[in-house]
């Protein structure tokens, strides 16, 4: 039997990408193979319910209560390197760009993305940006790296210089709840949303491109705009115009707010908003992988989504691929499939079947050769 040690700091965010990530494959791992996991929790966290092989421990730093920079750094780099150790795991997986510089079992890192070291807009303060060099500098000296997507492999191997072929990909995959809900136009309705609309969520940052997708709404024939809904899950901090740009000051300056609903949709209401639109949108500029438009096939929902980075990994000839700031070819792809019911339900049966490509079973059989594969390295070298 494998015994695994992981760090599990995002296990009580199930909501965000890494955590959606380890839920996914701690679901899904203990199924495919005898495996013993030992999941390290910063104290205090209240975990979801725990998959039958898994054994939390909830470890504490210097820094609990006083400092949360210091106790997560803390907690990455001393206390979860020394539990896997002492705990006898014969490995360390850290599912996140954060593993710990020493560590006295082989680690081996999965990397999400490396957003913060290649755009400017998320390089932060110089403590971030010493923060990133640390972790930068610990994910060379892992044993083995685990990528979420090939664009991701490529870029990690040109940052870190690892060979491409030496990354592991493995994929993310849809939540088991994203499905078509029958009942989603009456359950959005509730909500204020009667009639088409167009569903955007995943973000307000600046790679996200929210500014080409307003612009694009606004450019739509007046006949198509006044009878659709732009609806954007969420609502834009206002807080770092840098990393956060004004997308309300733009829908006021395009004359679009009677059209644009902003919706606080939690994560039970998400499928049934997905199942509910006309189409989905993600103009993003950069993902590591991208779920929110796998999500939205799964639900049978249309998909226009950017042709940059990973998406067009993710989404394959299932979705619209459109240049990311092209305002005019966003309005266009968006004024053809708002009119064809036809090349939309098209769409929704290629989406179904390219969502059901990527599962956990999948990854976590990926993950576990992977593992035994440092392991045995790392026996051999006794």
């Amino acid at each position: 039997m494998l015994h695994i040690a992981i760090n599990g700091f995002f296990w009580d965010k199930p909501t965000v990408g890494v955590g959606q990530y380890l839920h996914g494959l701690l679901n899904a791992i203990t199924h495919v193979d005898a495996v013993r996991i030992e999941l390290f929790v910063p104290v205090g966290t209240v975990p979801p319910d725990l998959p039958t092989g898994v054994t939390l421990h909830e470890l504490r730093t210097p820094f609990d209560g006083k400092s949360a920079n210091l106790a997560k750094l803390w907690f990455e780099q001393i206390a979860v390197p020394q539990a896997a150790t002492r705990l006898g795991a014969q490995l360390l997986h850290v599912p996140y760009f954060a593993p710990p510089y020493l560590c006295s079992v082989p680690v081996v890192t999965t990397i999400p993305d490396l957003i913060p070291l290649t755009r400017p807009a998320y390089r932060g303060s110089a403590l971030v940006r010493g923060y990133m060099a640390l972790v930068k500098a610990a994910s060379v000296r892992s044993h083995t790296l685990l990528a979420i997507s090939h664009d991701v492999a490529t870029r990690a191997s040109h940052i870190l210089h690892r060979p491409v072929h030496e990354i592991v990909v493995t994929h993310l995959a849809a939540d088991p709840m994203y499905t078509p809900r029958a009942d989603a136009s009456a359950y959005v309705a509730q909500r204020g949303i009667m009639g088409p609309y167009i569903y955007y969520v995943g973000g307000y940052d600046e790679r996200k491109n929210l500014i080409t997708l307003v612009r694009a709404f606004a450019a739509l024939p007046d006949h198509i705009r006044s009878h659709t809904w732009l609806v954007l899950a969420g609502t834009v901090p206002s807080h770092n115009r840098t990393l956060f740009p004004d997308i309300d000051g733009e829908i006021d300056r395009l004359g679009i707010r009677p059209q644009v609903k902003h919706v606080d949709v939690s994560r039970a209401d998400n499928p049934y908003f997905y199942s509910g639109a006309t189409l989905f949108v993600y103009p993003s500029l950069l993902e590591g992988f991208g779920l929110p438009p796998l999500e939205a096939m799964a639900c049978g929902t249309p998909v226009v989504c950017s042709n940059q980075s990973s998406l067009p990994e993710v989404v394959g000839d299932a979705a619209i691929l459109v240049d990311s700031t092209d305002v005019s070819a966003w309005r266009d792809a968006l004024t053809q499939l708002l009119q064809d019911p036809t090349q939309r339900a098209a769409l929704r049966a290629a989406g179904l079947h390219r969502a059901q490509r990527f599962d956990y079973a999948h990854t976590a059989q990926t993950t576990i050769e992977a593992y035994r594969s440092v392991i045995a390295q790392s026996g051999s070298r006794r």
